[in-house]
């Protein structure tokens, strides 16, 4: 029975040490979600692929010059659950992004929400 016991708790920490990079993958630490930001900006490539959807938007700076921005969402089946499908976003659309920046300070974006051209707005989390 002690054997049994052991063996047991073996498999449960072993369980554990091997889904904590799992864990780890998914936390928001790198963005900082106290001061979200909004952005404005021509798609130019867009990656609906897991774990996470990508857009990648050409933003206009206030000097006039382009920044390049990655935008990062939840995965594909998490999007499309509030109502999101591969088909609506197209390369050449005019978007507005918000999100949470990265604290290193590279362009990318945590994205919060997305508003179309026309006006729709979808949310970026894969929540209804």
């Amino acid at each position: 029975m002690k054997h049994g016991l052991k063996f047991m708790i073996a498999i449960v920490l072993g369980v554990f040490a091997i889904s904590a990079p799992l864990f780890a993958h998914h936390s928001s630490a790198a963005f900082d979600l106290e001061h979200q930001t909004s952005l404005k900006g021509t798609i130019t490539n867009f990656e609906w692929t897991n774990p996470h959807v990508f857009i990648y938007l050409d933003v206009k700076a206030d000097d006039g010059t382009v920044e390049a921005w990655r935008i990062e969402a939840n995965s594909p089946n998490m999007l499309s659950r509030s109502g999101w499908k591969k088909e609506m976003v197209n390369i050449g659309d005019t978007v507005t992004v918000s999100g949470s920046p990265a604290k290193n300070k590279t362009k990318v974006l945590r994205l919060v929400s997305i508003t179309m051209a026309n006006g729709q707005k979808y949310d970026g989390q894969g929540f209804k």
